[in-house]
């Protein structure tokens, strides 16, 4: 990690003379603890992201021709605790912007995933990110994972709040089980004033190493090969006392020997900030996966967070999440939970 940080600073120091570059990061670390059933109970644990995950990047531009401009940035998760680092496996890309837009390669988050981490603030003690991660679709791997790799992307200016983004990736996110051959996405957003809106979609095209793989999740045998088909449409509207959130998603799962499985969920939130430094925020969210002539499979979430501003850096938080999930063909739900209270640092 020590040769990494310093290959940042040099990045960051050659590069000062002629762009804009910027070091920045975010530490995150407190006490959990965490319940499930069927399992020991943790008690309390000391450890970093429980709020966001930590982070360390450097991201630049510099003008390399008349409105048009070069730009970078590497992002990798950072382990606030033990100091770990592996690679920037959040982002690495590169691109052009100008009048027409930006175009991009590398690793990058997804249209579809910025609409789902646009919802309710999206975070540690997000009701929609625990529900919305069961299900035919979250078991692909791709459902609020994060980036896809060997992307490109192109973002279109904005024309009186709209925008969209469309991306395609090829060997999307290869694992030792399953290769996504194809990815595609594609984003509408608006955004005026108090109100904003963001509907995507994704298409991925997979290959199966293993057949078990990505129906071992829902515990059934799948076929060689295997598609995903999803949709989300999130929005927010900000009242000035609160902000009010709301999503709704949908997908379709081929590839399983018993026929398509298929999601449909949605969730519900409020952000009010109590005062200037004070905000506080509930979210629940649920998801019905139906597959063949299996019992629904059921997931259902409650968040609550609290975060205290010190100042534009630090924070504190505390939260609660907790969660029941039914999987398919099954009548016994599965109860965990988990409740965190640490300190959020940006740089």
């Amino acid at each position: 990690m020590k040769k990494t940080l310093i290959a940042i600073a040099a990045i960051a120091a050659m590069g000062a003379a002629s762009a804009e570059v910027t070091l920045y990061g975010k530490l995150d670390a407190g006490v959990s603890s965490s319940t499930k059933d069927g399992e020991t109970n943790q008690g309390a644990v000391f450890g970093a992201s429980n709020y966001e995950t930590s982070r360390i990047g450097v991201k630049g531009s510099s003008v390399i021709a008349d409105g048009i401009k070069g730009m970078f940035q590497l992002e990798g998760k950072l382990g606030a605790t033990d100091g770990s680092f592996s690679n920037f496996g959040r982002q690495a890309y590169l691109g052009l912007s100008g009048n027409f837009g930006t175009v991009a390669v590398g690793r990058m988050w997804t249209p579809y995933d910025s609409a789902f981490n646009d919802a309710l603030e999206y975070n540690g003690f997000s009701a929609m990110g625990k529900a919305f991660y069961k299900g035919a679709h979250g078991d692909n791997g791709m459902d609020g994972s994060g980036a896809s790799k060997n992307g490109i992307q192109y973002t279109s200016p904005s024309f009186s709040g709209f925008n969209a983004v469309v991306m395609y990736a090829n060997n999307a996110d290869a694992t030792s089980s399953m290769s996504a051959t194809n990815y595609m996405s594609l984003g509408l957003n608006y955004a005026n004033g108090p109100f904003s809106v963001n509907l995507a979609t994704e298409k991925v095209l997979t290959s199966l190493h293993n057949v078990a793989s990505p129906a071992a999740g829902l515990g059934l045998a799948s076929t060689s090969g295997s598609y995903t088909n999803a949709w989300i449409l999130a929005g927010s509207y900000d009242l000035g006392v609160a902000k009010v959130f709301a999503a709704a998603e949908g997908a379709t799962a081929d590839g399983f020997v018993a026929g398509s499985a298929k999601d449909t969920g949605y969730s519900v939130g409020v952000s009010v900030p109590l005062n200037k430094a004070t905000t506080v925020g509930l979210g629940y969210a649920q998801e019905t996966t139906t597959l063949a002539s299996l019992a629904d499979g059921k997931s259902s979430s409650i968040g609550i967070q609290a975060v205290y501003a010190w100042n534009a850096a630090t924070a504190i938080y505390g939260g609660y999440l907790s969660a029941d999930n039914t999987a398919l063909g099954s009548s016994t739900a599965v109860k965990e939970s988990k409740i965190a209270a640490g300190v959020r640092y940006n740089f």
